[in-house]
């Protein structure tokens, strides 16, 4: 029969390994976030007799929508009227980068109607800056958030594969300070994840309920309405990982303990 020590320390070894599979799966993917819209709301402003809105409906979810709104702006002391374009189209984002799902030729097409280069993904770390002036308070609020989120799961990573290092250390040597540090060091990885998670979500919130975005300086209101955004199963993957870390903290307190015990065991 296998001995309780042999089972509690073979879970924590292999608890953790499945925490360090989780976090590396929800790091690499690209499924943290979902932007979608709405065509049945969308398809309310299709008629060219309204006065305010027009919208030219994507044909598919690699096309783009063309929100047409109309606004008002002075000029020399008198007020004109000009129609401002608003492009609606599916994004996906992971903690690193947000992505489009556009075809080579809508891209090309909405290249030509912005007037400048565009690339299929936004790198978050490399194109970020926030002493940019040209970008608006709302979305250097967004950026600043997203960095924020993705450098506390870098500092969990980290800590994870620290704490990997010291329990084999504490296995192979059987030192019990040693698993006392393998226990703290996997409860702040989870924890630091979880701050990611939550400052993630806050993102989230900004962007759903009080319509920001980082790639559009305002939506129209009828493109808030039919703007979806859905968390993506990565999310759910990091936040399984932190239970995962929380609990492989408790199993290496347990093996800190029986190490404790067989030793002064074997001293009497």
């Amino acid at each position: 029969m296998v001995s309780p020590f042999i089972m509690i320390m073979s879970l924590a070894v292999g608890a953790g390994a499945l925490g360090s599979l989780l976090i590396i799966i929800a790091m690499s993917a690209d499924t943290w976030e979902s932007v979608t819209f709405r065509m049945d709301v969308l398809s309310q402003y299709t008629n060219k007799s309204s006065i305010n809105y027009y919208v030219e409906l994507a044909t598919s979810d690699s096309d783009f929508s063309k929100f047409s709104e109309m606004e008002t702006i002075v000029v020399n002391g008198s007020k004109q009227s000009r129609l401002k374009y608003t492009f609606l189209y599916t994004m996906y984002t992971g903690l690193w980068r947000t992505c489009d799902i556009l075809t080579d030729a809508s891209r090309h097409e909405l290249e030509t109607l912005k007037g400048r280069k565009m690339k299929r993904c936004y790198v978050f770390f490399s194109e970020y800056d926030e002493e940019d002036d040209n970008l608006p308070n709302h979305m250097k609020r967004v950026g600043r958030l997203q960095t924020s989120a993705a450098s506390c799961v870098i500092v969990s990573f980290i800590i994870m594969m620290a704490a990997s290092v010291v329990g084999t250390i504490s296995i192979v040597l059987k030192l019990v300070s040693a698993c006392m540090v393998t226990g703290a060091l996997y409860f702040m990885a989870g924890l630091f994840c979880a701050f990611g998670l939550t400052i993630f979500h806050t993102k989230v919130y900004y962007e759903k309920y009080q319509c920001c975005s980082f790639f559009e300086e305002a939506f129209p209101g009828p493109a808030c309405d039919a703007r979806v955004i859905e968390i993506g199963w990565a999310i759910v993957l990091s936040w399984v990982y932190v239970v995962v870390c929380i609990i492989v903290s408790t199993l290496w307190i347990f093996v800190m303990r029986t190490f404790r015990f067989i030793k002064s065991k074997s001293m009497m």
